[in-house]
């Protein structure tokens, strides 16, 4: 959590600026400029929502093993906050684009994370 102290001549000047641009600080500015500003508290987290994440876990789960190209077997998905991160074992460079690929066109994933090891050689 950020906070941002005022200080009261910036205060000050902004009252100004709306005195004469015929703002709402009308006749009560000399009264609200000598009033000290409270902290500003800054809370812009995004709260995590456990359905939409396991709707999306499922989603991209579903797409992984709906594609005749991607071995899922070795797969993992969890997803936390829209991020969807891919664990496992894949056997090509390209099961590896292409589960990437796949999980990003799922509406709702807003990043993947690549945690996937390349173990060549096949099964």
């Amino acid at each position: 959590m950020q906070t941002y102290g005022f200080d009261a001549k910036l205060a000050a000047a902004l009252l100004v600026m709306g005195v004469i641009g015929g703002g709402a600080a009308g006749a009560d500015a000399p009264a609200l400029a000598n009033r000290p500003l409270s902290e500003v508290v800054v809370t812009a987290r995004r709260q995590p929502d456990p359905v939409a994440d396991a709707r999306l876990q499922r989603q991209v789960e579903t797409a992984l093993a709906a594609d005749a190209y991607v071995n899922s077997e070795h797969i993992t998905v969890t997803v936390m906050n829209g991020v969807a991160t891919l664990h496992g074992i894949v056997y090509e460079d390209w099961d590896l684009r292409n589960a990437i690929r796949l999980s990003r066109r799922i509406p709702g994933v807003r990043r993947v994370v690549n945690d996937l090891e390349i173990k060549l050689g096949g099964e």
